[in-house]
Protein backbone atom coordinates (compact mmCIF):
# COMPACT_ATOMS: atom_id res chain seq x y z
CA UNK A 1 0.00 0.00 0.00
CA UNK A 2 3.18 2.45 0.60
CA UNK A 3 3.95 1.71 -2.79
CA UNK A 4 0.98 2.64 -4.35
CA UNK A 5 1.12 5.84 -2.31
CA UNK A 6 -2.04 4.97 0.32
CA UNK A 7 0.13 4.48 3.11
CA UNK A 8 2.83 7.01 3.61
CA UNK A 9 5.78 5.47 5.88
CA UNK A 10 6.66 7.41 9.07
CA UNK A 11 8.84 5.13 10.65
CA UNK A 12 10.03 1.47 10.81
CA UNK A 13 6.60 -0.35 10.83
CA UNK A 14 4.85 3.28 11.62
CA UNK A 15 1.92 4.06 8.21
CA UNK A 16 -0.35 6.88 8.22
CA UNK A 17 -2.97 7.29 5.65
CA UNK A 18 -1.89 10.36 3.90
CA UNK A 19 -5.53 11.65 3.11
CA UNK A 20 -5.86 12.36 6.54
CA UNK A 21 -5.17 16.32 7.42
CA UNK A 22 -1.69 16.20 9.96
CA UNK A 23 -2.37 17.31 13.25
CA UNK A 24 -0.21 19.20 15.95
CA UNK A 25 0.42 16.14 17.71
CA UNK A 26 1.16 13.45 14.83
CA UNK A 27 4.86 13.05 16.63
CA UNK A 28 3.00 11.35 19.62
CA UNK A 29 0.77 9.38 17.56
CA UNK A 30 3.23 8.17 15.75
CA UNK A 31 5.31 7.38 19.25
CA UNK A 32 1.89 5.19 20.64
CA UNK A 33 2.13 3.38 17.62
CA UNK A 34 5.75 2.87 17.32
CA UNK A 35 4.80 0.66 20.74
CA UNK A 36 2.44 -1.21 19.03
CA UNK A 37 -0.31 0.58 20.69
CA UNK A 38 0.59 -0.23 24.08
CA UNK A 39 2.32 2.50 25.19
CA UNK A 40 1.03 5.72 25.98
CA UNK A 41 2.34 9.17 26.22
CA UNK A 42 3.75 10.31 30.05
CA UNK A 43 5.71 12.10 31.67
CA UNK A 44 6.94 15.61 30.34
CA UNK A 45 5.42 14.82 26.68
CA UNK A 46 2.07 14.64 28.56
CA UNK A 47 2.13 17.48 30.08
CA UNK A 48 2.88 18.90 26.48
CA UNK A 49 0.35 16.79 25.31
CA UNK A 50 -2.27 18.58 27.58
CA UNK A 51 -1.15 22.36 27.33
CA UNK A 52 -0.39 22.55 30.91
CA UNK A 53 3.55 23.74 30.66
CA UNK A 54 5.99 25.13 28.77
CA UNK A 55 8.34 22.55 28.81
CA UNK A 56 10.48 20.78 25.58
CA UNK A 57 11.52 17.22 26.22
CA UNK A 58 14.19 16.30 23.81
CA UNK A 59 12.25 13.16 23.56
CA UNK A 60 8.87 11.76 23.43
CA UNK A 61 8.05 10.11 26.80
CA UNK A 62 6.20 6.92 26.38
CA UNK A 63 5.38 4.36 29.95
CA UNK A 64 4.97 1.03 28.35
CA UNK A 65 4.22 -2.58 30.12
CA UNK A 66 6.77 -4.25 31.52
CA UNK A 67 6.66 -6.71 28.92
CA UNK A 68 6.46 -4.45 26.18
CA UNK A 69 9.60 -4.63 23.73
CA UNK A 70 9.19 -2.35 20.86
CA UNK A 71 11.05 -2.03 17.69
CA UNK A 72 14.98 -1.05 17.96
CA UNK A 73 14.74 0.89 15.15
CA UNK A 74 13.40 4.16 15.99
CA UNK A 75 13.78 3.90 19.67
CA UNK A 76 16.69 6.72 19.85
CA UNK A 77 13.50 9.13 19.61
CA UNK A 78 11.52 7.99 22.49
CA UNK A 79 12.32 7.44 26.01
CA UNK A 80 10.56 4.54 27.72
CA UNK A 81 9.47 4.35 31.18
CA UNK A 82 8.74 0.56 32.32
CA UNK A 83 5.67 0.23 34.72
CA UNK A 84 2.13 -1.71 34.39
CA UNK A 85 -0.34 1.12 34.75
CA UNK A 86 -3.32 0.60 36.09
CA UNK A 87 -6.36 1.53 33.47
CA UNK A 88 -7.57 4.78 35.86
CA UNK A 89 -4.59 6.08 35.24
CA UNK A 90 -4.91 5.95 31.45
CA UNK A 91 -7.20 8.41 29.34
CA UNK A 92 -6.90 10.39 26.08
CA UNK A 93 -6.06 13.20 24.58
CA UNK A 94 -6.60 13.93 21.07
CA UNK A 95 -7.36 10.20 20.30
CA UNK A 96 -4.41 9.50 21.96
CA UNK A 97 -3.66 7.13 24.64
CA UNK A 98 -1.86 9.37 27.83
CA UNK A 99 -1.29 9.20 31.68
CA UNK A 100 -4.01 11.16 33.59
CA UNK A 101 -2.76 14.26 34.52
CA UNK A 102 -2.31 13.57 37.98
CA UNK A 103 -0.55 10.72 37.09
CA UNK A 104 1.03 12.60 34.54
CA UNK A 105 2.06 14.88 37.63
CA UNK A 106 3.43 12.69 40.25
CA UNK A 107 5.64 10.75 37.10
CA UNK A 108 7.33 14.18 36.11
CA UNK A 109 8.13 15.10 39.73
CA UNK A 110 9.80 11.72 40.07
CA UNK A 111 11.59 12.18 37.34
CA UNK A 112 12.86 15.59 38.64
CA UNK A 113 11.23 18.28 36.49
CA UNK A 114 11.35 21.69 37.96
CA UNK A 115 9.26 21.96 40.69
CA UNK A 116 8.00 25.39 39.56
CA UNK A 117 6.82 24.30 36.21
CA UNK A 118 4.69 21.62 38.10
CA UNK A 119 3.06 23.77 40.16
CA UNK A 120 2.12 25.97 37.36
CA UNK A 121 0.69 22.59 35.64
CA UNK A 122 -1.40 21.71 38.38
CA UNK A 123 -2.68 25.32 38.65
CA UNK A 124 -3.62 25.32 34.81
CA UNK A 125 -5.10 22.24 35.04
CA UNK A 126 -7.54 22.92 38.13
CA UNK A 127 -8.43 26.40 35.68
CA UNK A 128 -9.32 23.85 32.88
CA UNK A 129 -11.07 21.47 35.18
CA UNK A 130 -8.34 18.52 34.73
CA UNK A 131 -8.11 18.60 38.23
CA UNK A 132 -10.62 18.81 41.34
CA UNK A 133 -9.79 20.94 44.10
CA UNK A 134 -8.91 18.16 46.15
CA UNK A 135 -6.37 16.25 43.84
CA UNK A 136 -4.91 19.12 42.80
CA UNK A 137 -3.91 20.32 47.18
CA UNK A 138 -3.01 17.10 46.98
CA UNK A 139 -0.39 17.19 44.09
CA UNK A 140 0.57 20.66 45.38
CA UNK A 141 1.97 19.32 48.80
CA UNK A 142 4.28 16.51 47.31
CA UNK A 143 5.40 19.04 44.81
CA UNK A 144 6.05 21.07 48.16
CA UNK A 145 7.61 18.17 49.70
CA UNK A 146 10.29 17.52 47.03
CA UNK A 147 11.01 20.82 47.15
CA UNK A 148 12.15 20.66 50.87
CA UNK A 149 13.66 17.55 50.80
CA UNK A 150 15.92 18.40 47.65
CA UNK A 151 16.85 22.09 49.34
CA UNK A 152 17.52 20.27 52.70
CA UNK A 153 20.04 17.69 50.72
CA UNK A 154 21.70 20.88 49.39
CA UNK A 155 22.25 22.79 52.57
Amino acid sequence: MAARGRLERVGRGVYRVPMLPRTEHDELAEAVAWTLGRGVISHESALVLYGLSDVSPSRVHLTVPRDNHPRTAGGELYRLHRRDLDPTEITERDDIAVTTVARTIRDCLANGTDPYQLRLAVDEAETQGLLRRTEADDLRTQIDARGLARSKRRA
